[in-house]
């Protein structure tokens, strides 16, 4: 027989409320060796650990190779020093040309419209990228759309982050409605 209640709509930043961020809830919660909390401690230290449970829960339990738990889990391999490692791999920071704003290709430009995501992936690379110096807060956005305007050239613009879903359906609204004006 089908069932004739409606599916329930959950709304994405209540998914976003519900994740572990601890190494030593994730393992347990996963049945994983405890050898892993420490260097999962450590690793999460400098990149916090943080998986909605809608992801947590397509994860095998006990199985340390899933590829869901490797995108998620820090490892102490992340502490180590590896020679020709950089911070900046994409050359980003040069491009940054004003707060919230990565102007590196012509015609094209990137908008940080938040430094947060719903899973924050071991392999990021923009885990270093100084989210706190490019908030765009009313201000920073006046100047982000004056620069768009004043370059002809800026055919696209390119919602980017952290994720910008994790922003609320206001903030991105108003900040679509705003370039439409461009």
């Amino acid at each position: 027989p089908m069932n004739s209640s409606p599916p329930m709509l959950v709304n994405r930043q209540t998914i976003l409320s519900q994740t572990i961020d601890t190494p030593e809830a994730l393992i347990e919660h996963l049945q994983l060796p405890e050898e892993l909390i420490e260097p999962a401690r450590e690793a999460s230290k400098g990149f916090p650990l943080r998986v909605p449970m809608p992801y947590l829960q397509r994860i095998r339990k006990g199985d340390i190779n899933d590829p869901l738990l490797r995108q998620v889990l820090p490892l102490g391999e992340e502490l180590r020093q590896v020679p020709g490692f950089v911070t900046d791999p994409l050359a980003e920071m040069a491009a940054n040309h004003r707060d919230g704003l990565i102007h590196k290709y012509k015609g094209r430009v990137l908008l940080v419209v938040t430094g947060a995501c719903a899973i924050n992936c071991r392999y990021c690379f923009r885990r270093h990228f100084p989210y706190e110096d490019n908030r765009l807060g009313p201000e920073q956005w006046v100047q982000v759309l004056d620069y768009i305007r004043n370059d002809k050239s800026i055919r696209e613009v390119i919602f980017s982050g952290g994720d910008p879903l994790v922003s609320n359906d206001k903030r991105l609204q108003k900040m679509v409605s705003d370039l439409e004006l461009i």
